[in-house]
């Protein structure tokens, strides 16, 4: 099946307040209807009003904000998927504590002043280094690795390596960078993996470090490069011996810098 990519822009009416027309900012659902709004809209919005403003379906009459319900899922999904915005809330958070040092803030959560990082969030901006390894990927190999797996070959160390990449970097711009860095001809087609499975193209490495289960020791992401089967292994050494020869300390990807080390 054919994955679509959509537009944030498709998304904006799910993700945007209808009454102050911004990103939601402490996402409130009323659970009668489930529409969403910021929590400071709605509730001044339900000191004069009972109804939705979307669906004006009722509210309870005597005490309408116990039927709203803050929606965390929809808020860290609204971060994920909009670049910076987390950010950007978290620096107005701290400038308003900072401004106003006798606003209370001392019930409220690390978020809720502002003292959370995207790391803690696990919230990746485009412009982010992300680091990753890349080796070979080898069935042979990887069936050994099952069997006997107390110790690594001197092989198999060597044949890693290590980039620093930008997160908006694309799988298409990683296979093109590998293959002018180790002089792979162009009969010879590489697909970038991720444990067994080939990356599409169009993946940056923004999507793929927030879906994968990384090491969190180094904080790499383990892409594995796979040659078609006409590929012999004594091929796949030789590239990997004339990259360790070649390989600069920092090199341009279609205007992305990526960094390797040995």
């Amino acid at each position: 099946h054919r994955t679509a990519r959509i537009k944030i822009t498709e998304l904006n009416p799910h993700l945007m307040c209808v009454l102050c027309g911004g990103y939601f900012v402490d996402a409130t659902t009323i659970i009668e209807c489930l529409h969403s709004f910021c929590k400071t809209c709605i509730v001044r919005y339900l000191e004069t009003s009972k109804y939705c403003p979307v669906c004006d379906v009722q509210v309870l009459k005597i005490r309408p904000l116990l039927n709203i319900r803050s929606d965390k899922t929809l808020q860290d999904g609204l971060y994920k998927l909009v670049p910076g915005i987390f950010k950007k809330e978290m620096k107005r958070r701290r400038d308003f504590y900072a401004a106003h040092p006798s606003a209370d803030a001392a019930n409220g959560s690390n978020e809720d002043r502002g003292e959370v990082a995207d790391e803690d969030k696990r919230i990746i901006t485009d412009d982010e280094i992300i680091s990753l390894s890349i080796e070979f990927f080898d069935q042979n190999r990887l069936d050994r690795k099952v069997n006997k797996d107390k110790e690594k070959s001197k092989e198999e160390v060597n044949d890693k390596r290590y980039l620093r990449s930008p997160a908006a970097m694309t799988v298409m711009h990683l296979r093109k960078f590998l293959r002018g860095k180790m002089d792979i001809p162009n009969i010879f087609q590489i697909d970038v993996m991720y444990e067994e499975e080939p990356l599409k193209d169009y993946y940056t490495l923004m999507e793929i470090r927030r879906n994968g289960p990384l090491p969190l020791k180094y904080r790499s992401l383990h892409l594995f490069l796979f040659y078609s089967n006409a590929v012999s292994s004594s091929t796949v050494s030789s590239h990997f011996q004339y990259y360790e020869r070649n390989q600069p300390r920092k090199s341009s990807v279609n205007g992305s810098s990526a960094t390797s080390s040995g």
